[in-house]
């Protein structure tokens, strides 16, 4: 008769929950390094003014106040020459918001740079916001405040519905112009350091999202 073999080494048998227990549990330990890697990370501390041209956030020096403001007065001469129907004041009063607010924006979360950093923490939990959308929704929020007559602000998305590559950004054209005219305003980019160039000369190829899906 055959002698039968019994192995010594237990077979393991998993659940449907050891299993989904074990991927959680890797989950976890793999944010807990990222953590303690990316706590390393610079801080995204961008200048702007509080309430006056001589305050600022952090210690600002004369250099950074003045590249502050040229970057306003670009942003301004840009919005001015999409029509000549643009509103100066208005471009002035946009140009400012959007530079400011972006810094602004990027105090509130608590942002660490480089931005693809700050993304690896809102998407493990540790951030609550940060990503593009979050940038683009609330900076969007924030211009729509100023109630603008001669500009229209639409939300510009590249590669839709792809996990890794989709962008979001705010795109301000001249009012009724087309959504290829515009500029792109993105604050993610630069971790808060206000980021734009024309939708056309873009790395990214802008589409338009629907009013309906913002």
């Amino acid at each position: 008769m055959e002698k039968i073999q019994y192995s010594s080494t237990p077979k393991l048998h998993y659940s449907s929950f050891h299993i989904q227990y074990m991927k959680s549990t890797l989950k976890y330990v793999t944010a807990l390094f990222l953590l303690i890697g990316l706590l390393g990370c610079a801080k995204a501390n961008v200048y702007y003014p509080r309430n006056s041209a001589s305050e600022s956030v952090t210690s600002g020096s004369p250099s950074d106040h003045q590249v502050y403001w040229d970057k306003n007065k670009q942003l301004e001469q840009e919005l001015i020459a999409l029509s000549a129907a643009v509103d100066k004041t208005e471009a002035q009063i946009l140009a400012a918001t959007a530079v400011r607010e972006s810094a602004v924006l990027a105090e509130e979360y608590q942002l660490l740079r480089p931005a693809v950093a700050h993304n690896l923490l809102v998407v493990f939990g540790i951030k609550d916001r940060g990503l593009c959308y979050h940038w683009t929704e609330d900076l969007m929020k924030r211009l729509q405040a100023l109630d603008l007559k001669s500009f229209q602000l639409h939300w510009g998305v590249a590669y839709r519905g792809s996990e890794l590559r989709e962008h979001n950004c705010v795109v301000i054209t001249a009012r009724g112009q087309r959504f290829f005219k515009g500029i792109v305003l993105d604050p993610w980019r630069n971790s808060g350091n206000l980021y734009w160039a024309q939708v056309t000369k873009d790395s990214y190829p802008w589409k338009v999202l629907p009013l309906s899906d913002w």
